[in-house]
């Protein structure tokens, strides 16, 4: 626990005495955008990013999920999944570095998140701010258990099982609670 919060103390030092590490973030943000897009199968017809004016990524058109990628999507925090799961035999000390630096990453991305929000950037207004904001807890959420794999026993192998097991849950409980309401 006290490597983890050790990430994000070293996240807000770095944010606010060092450098706010705006142009990292606008290429993680944007390429999530131009990731989702072509998965949707859109037309890219550019890719911008400037510090001053932040990022764009231009496409025939968008949806929901282009749109709230970059606020649902920890796209740094998942690079860090990746190469500790890469490495996760070769150093004795991995799972300390890796929370501190996922700490470090995901404090980054809900700050810049959370001021995209209060900036009223155009991505959340199109969808409303409310349903937006509940889509991103949900699909942020849903990635935890992604992002502590590293960490785990199990490794990717256990997620599958733990996702089973809290889908199986919600249909228990949502099962339930029709049944109740009904009488």
């Amino acid at each position: 626990m006290v490597v983890i919060v050790g990430g994000v103390v070293a996240y807000f030092l770095f944010h606010f005495f060092i450098r706010k590490p705006e142009r990292l973030y606008l290429w993680g943000h944007e390429l999530t955008h131009l990731v989702v897009a072509k998965i949707f199968f859109k037309k890219v017809h550019g890719f911008h990013i400037a510090t001053r004016t932040g990022g764009k990524v231009i496409i025939d058109s968008t949806n929901v999920a282009i749109d709230l990628a970059p606020y649902a999507i920890p796209f740094y925090s998942l690079l860090a999944v990746a190469v500790a799961l890469m490495f996760r035999s070769e150093f004795v000390y991995l799972r300390e570095i890796y929370l501190a630096f996922a700490a470090f990453l995901f404090t980054m991305h809900m700050f810049f998140s959370v001021e995209g929000f209060f900036e009223s950037q155009p991505d959340l207004q199109r969808s409303g701010r409310i349903f937006s904001g509940g889509v991103i807890l949900l699909c942020l959420l849903l990635w935890m258990p992604v992002l502590w794999a590293p960490v785990t026993k199990s490794g990717l192998k256990g997620i599958f099982s733990f996702y089973g097991e809290w889908f199986n849950s919600a249909f228990y409980a949502l099962r339930w609670l029709l049944l109740y309401s009904w009488r």
